[in-house]
């Protein structure tokens, strides 16, 4: 089991959800990122898994042609996507957990891709899908999200961002957790359909596949690409995480619509890039969980 199952938003992890990585130096709310380590790739020109640092929170790395994986490390070692796009956007999937890492996020992106304009996708409405939506609209990003992640966001943001702060151990980044703005997308898309969008002459699919690790989860497919962003409803190792919005009984359901798309590369929301194998991972573990849940 989990040793953060209880906890109220941790996601996939191991470690206690109350704690930041003992490596990673607290930061205040003025922060801004940090030069690289020595020997650490900088830029977005890194080779294949090459480590990219940004700052002592964020790391980088390169999946595919144009692709990364942006790992905010203190908060539950939360994935997000960024893709360089054809007509010189840059498409981003989910956001680090809160508005200082996710200002970092993007200034990286601008000092390193200069794109012509950045499109973030909410990915479900916990902190690690719409935590740099404060971020993001004060910076200019064009921001969507699902009319049923706009009302959860909504209704449960503020309870979840009090319970959040206190379960952050690390007094900078609690203050952090407590003080960002919960700001919903730009705009909305129906929730249950999918939307698609056109980047010259690359088209991105943001797939939702039905409720599982959150009522809202989607995805964003990339099929030029063959890489999927999974987000939470997908694992990468054998911790349920945090369930306290999952649907156990139609999450197996929405594994196999993301599996019928036929990704080869596969990002879930915490943990390593892996391909198909990480559905069968997650089913397992899903059916473990409902097996628990079901015991008299």
């Amino acid at each position: 089991m989990c040793a953060c199952s209880a906890a109220w938003l941790c996601v996939g992890c191991r470690a206690p959800a109350v704690g930041p990585s003992s490596s990673a130096a607290s930061a205040s709310s003025t922060e801004r990122p940090r030069p690289p380590s020595p020997g650490v790739v900088s830029g977005p020109r890194a080779s294949r898994d090459e480590i990219i640092r940004i700052d002592d929170e964020l790391t980088a790395r390169r999946i595919a042609k144009d692709t990364f994986v942006v790992t905010h490390e203190p908060f539950f070692s939360s994935n997000v996507l960024v893709a360089r796009m054809p007509d010189g956007a840059v498409l981003v999937g989910s956001s680090p957990f809160e508005t200082v890492a996710s200002r970092a996020l993007v200034g990286w992106i601008r000092a390193t891709m200069s794109p012509t304009r950045i499109v973030a996708v909410n990915t479900h409405f916990h902190f690690d899908g719409t935590g740099g939506n404060e971020a993001y609209r004060e910076l200019g990003v064009e921001t969507w999200a699902s009319s049923l992640t706009q009302q959860l966001l909504r209704d449960v943001g503020p309870r979840m961002q009090t319970v959040s702060a206190a379960q952050t151990s690390d007094p900078g980044r609690r203050a952090r957790v407590a003080a960002m703005r919960l700001v919903p997308a730009e705009h909305t898309f129906e929730a249950g359909k999918e939307l698609e969008m056109a980047f010259g002459a690359e088209r991105v699919r943001i797939v939702s596949p039905g409720p599982a690790h959150a009522p809202d989860n989607v995805v964003v497919w990339l099929p030029s690409r063959g890489v999927v962003f999974g987000g939470c409803m997908i694992k990468s190792s054998d911790a349920a995480g945090f369930i306290g919005h999952a649907d156990l009984e139609h999450w197996e359901a929405a594994v196999e619509t993301v599996r019928a798309l036929g990704a080869r590369v596969v990002i879930p929301g915490h943990g390593a890039v892996g391909g198909p194998e990480l559905y069968d991972l997650t089913i397992r573990v899903v059916r473990r969980e409902l097996a628990a849940r079901m015991r008299p």
